[in-house]
């Protein structure tokens, strides 16, 4: 969007090890809130926040928090390789691309590592939770 800046996110931790997901989720929520346009990227165990249906008893609900940023106009790709490493996506059928599966949040995207770059060529800021 013309004039409105960007943050740009990348997360790298899986959403029920630490609380970098929830951070990540709620500087998303406010970042929108100041009226920022905001794109995420999940890469490595991280992607594990795309998986619907999570229903924590005890935790901030990643995944509901990830659709609602979705549904707020918030991009979230998601790494294509993480992804099919990880059993959410097949990956590739019959020599096509192929992201059919029914563990994912309705809106993610995938993308490779050339994604990320992108999202930084874009980006007016960026930050970064988890990693190993």
């Amino acid at each position: 969007m013309v004039g409105k800046k960007t943050l740009g996110i990348m997360i790298m931790s899986a959403p029920f090890g630490s609380q970098y997901a929830d951070h990540m989720c709620r500087v998303a929520d406010r970042a929108i809130d100041m009226g920022y346009a905001v794109e995420v990227f999940l890469y490595g165990d991280a992607v594990h926040t795309q998986m619907n249906e999570q229903a924590p008893k005890l935790f901030f609900n990643v995944g509901e928090a990830l659709k609602k940023l979705i549904d707020r106009g918030a991009i979230v790709n998601s790494c294509e390789i993480c992804s099919v490493a990880r059993g959410y996506i097949k990956g590739e059928k019959d020599g096509k691309k192929d992201y059919s599966s029914t563990k994912l949040i309705e809106g993610v995207r995938f993308t490779t590592i050339y994604g990320f770059v992108d999202m930084l060529a874009r980006a007016d800021k960026v930050i970064s939770f988890g990693g190993s």
